[in-house]
C-alpha cells in the first residue's frame, strides 16, 4: 500500500470535520484561563511595550471588567509591568476578531467536531463601532459585555436542536447569498437565526441586526478544522494565519504550533468619515483563519457587494481571489458559490504555492483607529506577507 502524501493527509482531516454548535461555557472552565491571565488575538508579543494601543486598551478594559484594577490607567499598568499574563488565543484553544481580548468570566461557545473529539471555543462578538475588540472601554460596553453572557448566549444556546447545530451548512449557505464570512456574513446570520425558530423575538432582532456576530462562529470552525492537519510531518498546509497589530504570523502543518512572523500590514478600503487611511490601525485579530480554511480574501471572486463596499474595483478584486484559489490544493465539497465556477472553493492552503507564486495572502479585515479609543473605522483588504510563508517553508 502507497503512502499517503502529507499534504493529502492534511486536507483529508481538514474536510472530515464536522464542526457543531452544542453549548456554552465561562473561558476559566472551557480554557482554563484563571484570574490574572487574558487572551489576545494574533501571535504572541515579544515584549510589553510594543503592544499596541488598541490592543493594550482591549486588555485594560477587560482587566477592568473583571474586577482586578481600579481604573483603565491602572490596569494598563498591571500589562505593561506583567502583572497580567497575556496568551494568544490559538494556544488556549479558541479565536477572536480584532483585538481579540479573552478574560476569564465571559461565555464563550463549545463549538465539538462530531466526526471526532476536538473542541475549540467561539467568543460572542459585540455590537456597533464602540467596542472592546476595537480597545474601547466605558460603562455602556461593560453592559453590552454583561448583556452578551447574560441573554444573548444563554438564549442561543436554549434555542439549540438537542443534536446541537452543524456550523458549516450555516456557512455554505451565507457564501451562497454573497458572504464571503469575513467581511459579509448577511446571508450566514440569517441561516444561522433560521435554524433556531425557538429563539427569543429580542435576541433574533439582535442578531440579525448584528450579522458580524456569525464571524465568530465561522471562525471556531475554521479554527477546528485547521488545528486537525497540525502536526503533519512534512506537510505545506496553512493551519493558522493571525495578526496582532505589530506582526502577521502563520502556522504549517509540518511545524505544529511554532509561528513564523513578519511585519503586519496596512488595510486598503472604505474608511467611515472623517476617518482615513493614516488613522488605520497596522492588521489586526485572529480572523484570518477564515482565510487559511478558503474563505473571506480567498473568495473575494464570489463576492461583488462586498467588492463595492470596500470601494475595491470588481475586475482586480475578481481576479485577485482567482489567484488565491490557485494557491489551495484541493476543493472544498460543501461551499461552492456559483461565481466560483468549476474551481469552487479552495481547500488546503499550501505554503509551497503561496512562495512559489510569490503572493501574498488577501485578507477581507475590519479597521479599528490606530488610537485605541475611536473604535471601528472602516473595512477593507490588509495581506498576510509572503514572507510569513516562506519562514514557515524553509522550517520543514
Amino acid at each position: 500500500m502507497s503512502e499517503v502524501h502529507p499534504n493529502t493527509l492534511a486536507v483529508q482531516r481538514i474536510l472530515s470535520t464536522e464542526p457543531v454548535l452544542v453549548g456554552a461555557q465561562t473561558a476559566s472552565s472551557a480554557l482554563g484561563l484563571e484570574a490574572g491571565h487574558l487572551g489576545h488575538a494574533g501571535p504572541p508579543f515579544a515584549q510589553a511595550d510594543e503592544i499596541p494601543a488598541v490592543v493594550l486598551n482591549a486588555l485594560a478594559g477587560a482587566a477592568l471588567h473583571e474586577g482586578w484594577a481600579g481604573d483603565l490607567d491602572h490596569a494598563r499598568r498591571l500589562i505593561l509591568d506583567g502583572e497580567i499574563t497575556l496568551h494568544a488565543n490559538h494556544d488556549l484553544g479558541t479565536v477572536s476578531p480584532m483585538a481579540g481580548v479573552v478574560r476569564p468570566s465571559q461565555l464563550l461557545m463549545r463549538i465539538e467536531n462530531r466526526a471526532c473529539n476536538e473542541v475549540v471555543h467561539a467568543t460572542l462578538a459585540e455590537s456597533g463601532r464602540r467596542a472592546l475588540r476595537f480597545g474601547c472601554y466605558d460603562e455602556l460596553i461593560g453592559e453590552q459585555l454583561d448583556y452578551l453572557d447574560r441573554v444573548v448566549g444563554p438564549g442561543i444556546i436554549k434555542a439549540l436542536p438537542a443534536a446541537g447545530l452543524p456550523l458549516l451548512p450555516l456557512i455554505a449557505q451565507g457564501v451562497s447569498l454573497g458572504d464571503d464570512t469575513h467581511q459579509r456574513n448577511v446571508g450566514g446570520m440569517y441561516a444561522f437565526a433560521q435554524q433556531l425558530p425557538a429563539l427569543d423575538g429580542d435576541i433574533r432582532q439582535w442578531l440579525l441586526g448584528n450579522p458580524q456576530h456569525f464571524l465568530n462562529y465561522a471562525m471556531a470552525a475554521a479554527k477546528l478544522a485547521l488545528d486537525r492537519a497540525s502536526g503533519i510531518d512534512g506537510s505545506s498546509i496553512i493551519t493558522a494565519i493571525a495578526r496582532n497589530g505589530v506582526r502577521c504570523g502563520v502556522r504549517i502543518a509540518g511545524a505544529g504550533q511554532r509561528w513564523f512572523t513578519h511585519a503586519a500590514s496596512s488595510p486598503q478600503g472604505y474608511f467611515f468619515p472623517p476617518n482615513v487611511p493614516a488613522d488605520g490601525q497596522a492588521d489586526l485579530g485572529d480572523s484570518a483563519i477564515v482565510e487559511a480554511y478558503g474563505l473571506g480574501g480567498t473568495i473575494a471572486h464570489a463576492a461583488p457587494e462586498l467588492a463595492q463596499l470596500m470601494v475595491q474595483d470588481w475586475e482586480q478584486a475578481e481576479a485577485a481571489g482567482r489567484r488565491m484559489r490557485e494557491l489551495f490544493i484541493a476543493k472544498h465539497p460543501l461551499i461552492a458559490p456559483a461565481l466560483t465556477g468549476s474551481r469552487g472553493v479552495g481547500a488546503g492552503l499550501d505554503a509551497r504555492a503561496v512562495v512559489a507564486a510569490g503572493e501574498s495572502i488577501r485578507i477581507h479585515t475590519g479597521i479599528a483607529h490606530r488610537d485605541g479609543a475611536t473604535g471601528w473605522i472602516g473595512i477593507g483588504v490588509a495581506l498576510a506577507p509572503v514572507e510569513c510563508f516562506q519562514k514557515a517553508l524553509a522550517a520543514l
